[in-house]
C-alpha cells in the first residue's frame, strides 16, 4: 500500500477582540464530501474524544471541550451506524492536552482510522488503517489543539484543528514534603540563565536562580547560604535548562528528609557537576521537548524539596 504523508502547516489566524491571535487554524485534510462543521476555537482544552467506526470507516467524531474549568459536551459530526465507539480521555486537570491527530482516508475521501496523541500518551489506531493516504495533523512544537473542524456526511470526510500556545506544566514535588516552608517562583519566565547551588558535605543548603523575563534578569533565592557555592551558567537563548536530577534521603542525626544532591542538564547536552552528596532515592525532573522555566519547593535549615515548571522549547 502506497501512503502519502501530508504534514499540515498553519494556514490562518483567529484574532480576538483585542487584535491578538488567539489560535491558528489548520486546514482540514481528507475528502471533499459531506457537510462542513466547525466547533470553533473558543475553548481552553479538550476533555474527551468519541470516535464511532465501522466497516465503511469512521462514522462520526464527537469532542467534549473544556471552558473555564468545566467540561462541555460537543456535537456529533457524522452519523451512527453499526460498529464500535472508542473513547479517548484527556487528563486536562493535570495539564494533559492534544498535540496531534494522525490518520488514514481512502480514495473516496472517507476517514478510515484516527490516532490521537497528547503530551502524555498516544491512542491505539481507532478504525482500520486500510486507506491509501496517511496524514499527520498538528505536531507543532509548543502548540496544543483546542478546537476542531471538518466535514461529514454518512462518514467523517475530513478533519482540521485549531492550535494555540501550550501552557506551562508543573512537575511533582520531590524530597521532604512536610519540612521547611513552601516557596514558588512561578512559571512566568522565558528561561533560566544561571543556577547557583550552595551545599555542604551531606546536603544541599540553597539554590539561587537567575531567570530571563522580557529581556531582564530576575533573581530568586531559596535556602541558607552557609556552605560552598558553585554556579552553572546556561547560554540562554541559545541553550535551555531541560533537566534536574538528584537524590533525597533522611539525615541520620535529625531524622529529616532533605535534598542531598543535584545535577542539571541543558538542551545542548551539557551536564553540571554533582552538587552535594549522592545518597538515598534518585529523582529526575524532565519532560521531553520542554525547558525548565521556574522552580518551586520547600526550605528551612536545609533544602527540603524541589519541583519545576516546564514550557515547550521554542521552535
Amino acid at each position: 500500500m502506497f501512503i502519502f504523508y501530508i504534514f499540515l502547516f498553519l494556514s490562518s489566524a483567529i484574532i480576538d477582540s483585542t487584535g491578538f491571535a488567539k489560535a491558528q487554524k489548520l486546514d482540514a485534510v481528507g475528502g471533499k464530501g459531506g457537510k462542513q462543521w466547525d466547533d470553533g476555537a473558543d475553548h481552553d482544552n479538550v476533555a474527551k474524544v468519541y470516535i464511532r467506526g465501522g466497516l465503511e470507516g469512521i462514522q462520526y467524531i464527537k469532542i467534549d471541550y473544556v471552558k473555564d474549568g468545566q467540561s462541555i459536551s460537543g456535537s456529533i459530526h457524522g452519523v451512527s451506524g453499526s460498529g464500535f465507539t472508542e473513547t479517548f480521555e484527556i487528563d486536562y486537570l493535570n495539564s494533559e492536552y492534544i498535540v496531534s491527530v494522525d490518520g488514514y482516508y481512502d480514495k473516496t475521501g472517507g476517514m478510515q482510522a484516527l490516532v490521537i496523541k497528547t503530551n502524555r500518551k498516544t491512542s491505539e489506531v481507532i478504525g482500520y488503517s486500510k486507506g491509501t493516504t496517511k496524514f499527520s495533523l498538528g505536531g507543532v512544537n509548543g502548540k496544543m489543539m483546542i478546537g476542531f473542524h471538518g466535514s461529514a456526511g454518512k462518514v467523517l470526510n475530513s478533519i482540521g484543528a485549531y492550535l494555540t500556545t501550550a501552557p506551562p506544566t508543573k512537575s511533582e514535588l520531590v524530597g521532604g514534603l512536610t519540612g521547611g516552608e513552601p516557596w514558588d517562583d512561578g512559571p512566568n519566565y522565558d528561561g533560566v540563565r544561571k543556577v547557583s547551588v550552595t551545599y555542604i558535605s551531606t546536603l544541599i543548603r540553597s539554590i539561587n536562580v537567575d531567570y530571563e523575563k522580557d529581556g531582564q534578569v530576575v533573581t530568586c533565592y531559596h535556602g541558607m547560604k552557609n556552605g560552598d557555592t558553585e554556579e552553572f551558567v546556561v547560554d540562554y537563548p541559545n541553550e535551555y535548562l531541560i533537566s534536574v536530577e538528584g537524590t533525597y534521603n533522611i539525615l541520620p542525626d535529625d531524622n529529616v528528609l532533605v535534598i542531598r544532591s543535584l545535577i542539571f542538564k541543558t538542551s545542548k547536552g551539557r551536564i553540571s557537576p554533582t552538587y552535594g552528596f549522592v545518597s538515598g532515592t534518585k529523582f529526575v525532573l524532565e519532560s521531553q521537548g520542554n525547558a525548565i522555566v521556574g522552580f518551586y519547593g520547600r526550605d528551612g535549615g536545609a533544602f527540603d524539596a524541589i519541583g519545576v515548571y516546564f514550557s515547550p522549547i521554542p521552535s
